[in-house]
């Protein structure tokens, strides 16, 4: 049986198509649009509309019609929002435009959903989870064994404040986050846009070469995404292209994405953690395969046939 999932998130839409062979996930296909759906976002709420809409509405069009070409039956697709919505004024509004044109019922994640799923996802495809954070366009997520959190940071909102500004971001991260973290909370996990996005540049893996068995487990220092700003600071922005890994739609976020992590890093006094591919989107095909009757505890990767 075919699952998928397709995610409604503050800087970009993606959709997962899974199968499941016995009691694991097996990796269909993904894809992601950088549809920048909170553009203008900032502090506080914000109304949705303009261009955003629109470009969000084509690529969630796409995705559909992707994960119906992959045989995923609308009744095993997951569709559901989190940050994007939560702070829109006009949620209900938005939310009626994408049912309209899906046929899909669409969910708003609270961010204690959001962080449960992340985590669950993430405990799939990495062993010994202890916490893991999503660092998403909207906010930051984060979950451990017994508790969930839900801070302000996300790379679209950051770079709204603050701009490409590595001190002023990882600043008001250490205000924002205070001390809620402090204390051992295990293995640290990475999912998210920026994450994937820092691993892809590490790797040197263009978009076009995307296979989540290139990303996924891979060890992420601090050090690395040090230095990876610098390297992404150092280069104009028209010529930014060039950075093997690096999509478009996230040019211009990246540097306080990556900001944010640091400090994050840096406040559990933590030197690095390590990436998952699977996350909140693995964790929804899951959930609806048990629905169906189907465990699945384990999942699996496809084949890296070249670099």
């Amino acid at each position: 049986m075919r699952f998928g999932a397709l995610d409604l998130g503050s800087n970009s839409v993606r959709c997962l198509a899974v199968t499941i062979v016995g009691s694991v996930l097996e990796y269909i296909d993904s894809r992601v649009w950088i549809t920048r759906l909170t553009e203008g976002i900032g502090e506080g709420r914000f109304a949705i509309g303009g261009r955003a809409l629109e470009r969000t509405l084509d690529a969630v069009g796409e995705a559909l019609l992707l994960l119906g070409r992959l045989e995923v039956p609308k009744d095993r697709i997951a569709f559901r929002a989190t940050e994007s919505l939560r702070s829109a004024t006009n949620r209900d509004e938005v939310t009626a435009a994408m049912e309209s044109l899906t046929g899909l019922a669409l969910g708003v994640l609270d961010p204690a959903e959001e962080a449960r799923l992340a985590r669950k996802g993430a405990s799939l495809g990495i062993p010994g989870v202890g916490w893991v954070f999503d660092l998403g366009g909207g906010s930051l997520d984060i979950g451990t064994d017994d508790r969930t959190f839900s801070f302000p940071l996300g790379a679209v909102r950051m770079t709204a404040l603050f701009g490409e500004n590595p001190a002023a971001v990882m600043e008001e991260a250490r205000r924002v986050l205070g001390h809620d973290l402090e204390g051992n909370l295990g293995k640290p996990v990475g999912v998210g846009g920026t994450s994937s996005s820092a691993a892809m540049m590490m790797e040197e893996v263009p978009d076009e070469g995307y296979n989540p068995s290139r990303l996924h487990g891979r060890t992420m220092k601090s050090a690395e995404l040090e230095g990876l700003t610098r390297r992404i600071l150092a280069t104009p922005p028209g010529k930014r292209g060039g950075i093997a890994g690096l999509e478009k739609g996230r040019a211009d976020i990246i540097v306080a994405g990556l900001s944010v992590i640091r400090a994050l890093l840096d406040l559990v006094r933590a030197s690095e953690y390590t990436h998952s591919e699977t996350d909140l989107l693995w964790a929804l095909c899951q959930e609806m395969a048990a629905e169906k009757g189907l465990e699945a505890s384990s999942v699996r990767m496809p084949v890296v046939t070249g670099r």
